[in-house]
């Protein structure tokens, strides 16, 4: 996946932006990302979802499940202790393991239809040749009747893409997909929106998820975007944060309450993360016990 302007990856950690020197608009700061802290709110939908795919998962080795079923769990090769370029690929133990990381494989290549269609899109906004990408077509096509729908004019009504905001206060960055202005005021005047795009091959349009509204927070209120020379402005005052979902044959604008109370909320949630980051667990270690004296009544006995 591509990653946004002075944004980083950091292991065992996840994405944050910053620390990219002098020049740069963070400095020697590491800000985590909305993303990134909005992840630490409880998504009940991801075990069932992952359960479902690996029970399919079984199903469909199922032949290689039952010519496995009499090895031991490790197979005849102690498959578990090698590297994966060196294991067998048939034994139990490999079988085993396909099964339970088809799930991430899914939901990467997901991410991976998420960032490409992301690029589609921007791409189109600023006029920029992409090459032709199967899977991402349907889902451009419902962009395009999106803009159509709404008469957007994209030298007139479009404000930013792909447009980095800072709160240096409360520690994120973020990137939101689009600024729009929008015709929702009255007499159908034009209103900025921030909007997020979301894609998913399976969901209807209508799906959202509760930490979503966190996420259009975050990006909402932050008091500073960086442009593309790494300059910093003001971010403007929206009159609202949407989803714009889009499916293979359909799409839906839905308009999220992300509010000052959301905002606070996320803040909560980037503290959070950032204190969970800042723990070392490797330094636990249990208690010596320590050499007490023998109790008096054990002396008697």
């Amino acid at each position: 996946m591509t990653e946004p302007k002075h944004a980083r990856e950091i292991k065992g950690k996840g994405r944050y932006y910053g620390a990219c020197g002098e020049g740069c608009p963070f400095g020697g700061d590491l800000l985590i990302s909305v993303t990134n802290a909005q992840s630490v709110v409880n998504k009940p939908a991801l075990p069932p979802s992952a359960a479902k795919v690996t029970a399919e998962t079984a199903w469909e080795l199922l032949p290689q499940m039952v010519a496995t079923s009499r090895q031991g769990p490790n197979g005849p090769n102690g498959c578990d202790k090698k590297r994966v370029a060196e294991r067998c690929g048939t034994c139990r133990f490999c079988v085993t393991s396909a099964m339970k990381a088809e799930y991430k494989a899914q939901w990467e290549s997901k991410a991976d239809l998420g960032t490409a269609v992301h690029a589609h899109a921007h791409a189109h906004v600023f006029g920029q040749p992409m090459p032709y990408d199967e899977r991402v077509e349907p889902f451009i096509d419902q962009y395009l009747r999106f803009l159509d729908a709404w008469q957007v004019d994209i030298d007139r009504h479009v404000e930013a893409a792909e447009t980095t905001v800072i709160d240096r206060k409360n520690r994120y960055a973020g990137t939101g997909d689009i600024w729009l202005q929008l015709p929702t005021g009255r007499a159908m005047r034009r209103e900025l929106w921030l909007i997020d795009i979301k894609t998913s091959l399976t969901k209807p349009p209508t799906a959202v998820y509760p930490d979503q509204v966190l996420q259009l927070a975050g990006l909402r209120f932050a008091p500073s975007a960086v442009l593309p020379d790494d300059s910093e402005i003001d971010v403007p005052r929206f009159a609202g944060a949407a989803l714009l979902n889009l499916r293979t044959n359909a799409h839906a604008l839905i308009p999220l309450p992300a509010d000052r109370d959301a905002h606070k909320a996320f803040v909560n949630a980037v503290a959070l993360q950032g204190y969970f980051h800042g723990l070392d667990a490797k330094a636990w270690t249990p208690f010596d016990v320590p050499a007490l004296p023998e109790p008096k009544s054990r002396k008697a006995a």
